[in-house]
């Protein structure tokens, strides 16, 4: 029998990836079963069980590989220098997440379904802290350059403000779970009209 390329295994498992997320964002993460991502995938028990041992396995690893593709998407926005505005920077992260899918899956559903399985298992939590917590530093350090350019209050700490747009965030992508799409730019208009001083009355 021919060996398989490394190239083949890694198609194989992105496929099985792709098939449990599929089922994830439709199913849920416990009422899918590791026979319902055996036939989403097309593939033989054999073939899904020889790449992750479990569904536990491909819960992380959805999640991990959600985080990732987020990331991806994120860093060059959190890279530029100067950095955009508070109100910029936050629309632009929302929309680079709002265009985040893997295999037709919505990762940010698969997000919300991650946080939920946090709550309930230390394992998914300790592998999802890294990427929020490298996120948070990204915005910290973003953060520290608009103090140095006037545009935080004075006394206002960098890593607080990170705090802040990182909470803008993860909120936008549980308003979009419970409420449906919003509209494009709402966010950054809205933070924009927060952040503007008040005119005389």
């Amino acid at each position: 029998m021919p060996r398989i390329t490394d190239a083949r295994r890694a198609e194989r498992r992105a496929q099985i990836l792709d098939a449990a997320r599929s089922c994830f964002q439709e199913r849920g993460l416990h009422l899918t079963t590791m026979d319902d991502i055996i036939r989403a995938s097309g593939l033989s028990a054999g073939a899904v069980y020889g790449y992750f041992a479990s569904k536990e396995a491909l819960i992380l690893a959805a999640i991990a590989g959600g985080l990732e593709g987020i990331g991806a998407l994120v860093a060059p926005i959190l890279a530029r220098r100067p950095p955009p505005a508070p109100a910029e920077l936050a629309g632009a992260l929302t929309a680079a997440i709002d265009r985040a899918s893997a295999g037709g899956a919505d990762i940010r559903r698969i997000a919300v379904l991650g946080w939920a399985e946090a709550q309930r298992d230390p394992g998914v939590r300790a592998a999802m802290a890294p990427a929020y917590a490298g996120f948070l530093a990204a915005l910290t350090s973003v953060a520290a350059v608009w103090r140095d350019a006037g545009l935080l209050a004075p006394g206002t700490a960098p890593a607080d403000a990170a705090r802040v747009v990182l909470a803008l965030c993860l909120g936008h992508v549980a308003q979009v779970a419970v409420l449906g799409e919003a509209a494009p730019g709402a966010l950054e208009s809205g933070l924009a009209g927060l952040l503007r001083p008040a005119g005389p009355s």
